[in-house]
């Protein structure tokens, strides 16, 4: 059977379920390609045949136009650390807007939830709040360059720290430093003039390029766990070694815990112990609205304060919305330390049960877990990896569970949740283990 056989027949056997069970999602997508271009507004969300379209979400479940139940094991991309519509923050939310939804002043929920992100992150001596993760991180690199008065960063490939010109970037052709490259069209080639690529985890090559570009590096842009292109901790040592160089020249030191906040009370930089000059988060501090933030050193952050003029502007008519304030403010009032503590149980749980999924199944699959965050990849699979995953949360969707290569425990999931979950997945990764040889033999224990 040739390679191009196997995989398209399991695709058209897995699709042809799909299909019978998502009638309603079919048309919507049908009709959403009129209006949206490629009938969505944000990447990553499409999969083949078409996506499923959601009509609510409550607890741990979701539910699609034609009915059917899914266990939700992504919680949009992480951020739904209490499931979906939790009753005590949905209130909080609809008390909130019942009083209006915006206005030209600050309010009172932009103080509470600041105050509350700095008493629990201990690098936090002043917020900022914006709308996204991509903007929170576009802050922080501006108010890095504004503070020191210098203008290159250095970024870690393959990193993501949202769709701003200034970071969509990765290494280019040749060794590290001056080679970035545009990850995508749309990036001006001269986006890279200001932006040195470095490995994330290596030492000596961010120590090399601080060293190479004296008094020219602004701050060291870095996830505290790598989060894009598969989950990884950090060495030990490494985040410190950072935290020491940048110092010893004279740069900044950015944590982007947009993700990452999620993985102790004091996010990745309390768990790892390392205290950067500035982070940037988002997620689950807005209660599932749009929402981003930015945190550190008080003479840092004063770049923003309204002088006149402030030395660094910073507009946004929705920043520190209120009804966004009270999803966060509620949002961390349950996340207490035992919170903290259940869904670490929870994320080690999901991850023996998707390990033993595939030792059943006979499928080298590999888990790496940090906290209640886990990451899926077929090491063994080659350039087939990315289909066979594509196949293996398609076949899941149409089992009830939502899968991807990025998961995370919530406070709501249930130990009998995860092992339905590596039920339905060892029944996936069988049926799919005939194909699976045929592409990646080395993927087959």
């Amino acid at each position: 059977m040739s390679r191009a056989k196997s995989l398209s027949d399991a695709r058209r056997s897995i699709e042809a379920v799909y299909r019978e069970r998502t009638p309603q999602s079919r048309g919507l997508h049908e009709r959403a390609q009129r209006a949206l271009p490629g009938g969505e507004s944000r990447t990553a969300t499409f999969f083949k045949p078409y996506p499923t379209y959601i009509d609510s979400g409550h607890g741990t479940h979701l539910t699609d136009l034609d009915g059917n139940r899914l266990l939700d094991f992504t919680f949009n991309s992480t951020s739904m650390i209490h499931g979906h519509t939790h009753s005590e923050i949905v209130q909080e939310i609809q008390d909130r807007i019942a009083q209006g939804t915006a206005w030209n002043a600050p309010n009172v929920g932009q103080v509470d939830l600041a105050e509350m992100l700095c008493e629990r992150v201990s690098s936090f001596e002043r917020m900022r709040f914006t709308n996204s993760g991509t903007e929170a991180n576009m802050q922080a690199i501006k108010a890095a360059r504004a503070f020191t008065g210098r203008s290159l960063i250095i970024k870690m490939d393959f990193a993501y720290h949202g769709t701003y010109e200034g970071v969509e970037l990765n290494k280019g052709p040749g060794g590290w430093g001056e080679n970035a490259s545009p990850v995508s069209p749309g990036v001006p080639c001269n986006a890279a003039d200001n932006v040195l690529i470095a490995p994330f985890d290596d030492v000596e090559v961010a120590e090399w390029l601080l060293e190479s570009y004296p008094d020219q590096v602004a701050a060291v842009v870095v996830n505290p766990a790598q989060t894009q292109g598969g989950l990884r901790a950090p060495s030990a040592g490494y985040l410190q070694s950072l935290r020491e160089m940048t110092v010893r020249h004279g740069a900044l030191l950015i944590f982007d815990e947009v993700i990452t906040l999620r993985l102790s009370r004091g996010g990745g930089q309390g768990l790892y112990g390392v205290n950067p000059d500035l982070t940037a988060v988002g997620k689950i501090i807005g209660g599932g609205l749009p929402v981003g933030g930015l945190g550190g050193r008080e003479e840092i952050m004063g770049v923003f304060a309204d002088h006149q003029p402030p030395q660094l502007p910073h507009a946004g008519t929705f920043n520190g919305n209120p009804a966004v304030m009270a999803g966060g403010i509620a949002t961390l009032q349950l996340l207490d330390p035992q919170a903290f503590e259940r869904i670490a149980q929870m994320g080690r749980t999901l991850a023996g049960a998707i390990t033993n999924a595939a030792r059943e199944a006979g499928v080298s699959l590999q888990v790496t877990r940090i906290e209640s965050l886990l990451g899926v990849e077929f090491p063994d699979a080659g350039d087939t990896a990315n289909e066979i995953l594509e196949l293996v949360t398609l076949a899941l969707i149409n089992r009830g569970y939502k899968f991807a290569t990025m998961m995370a425990a919530s406070t709501v999931t249930t130990e009998h949740e995860v092992a339905g979950l590596g039920a339905a997945l060892a029944d996936v990764l069988r049926e799919l283990r005939p194909a699976i040889v045929e592409v990646a033999p080395a993927g087959i224990r």
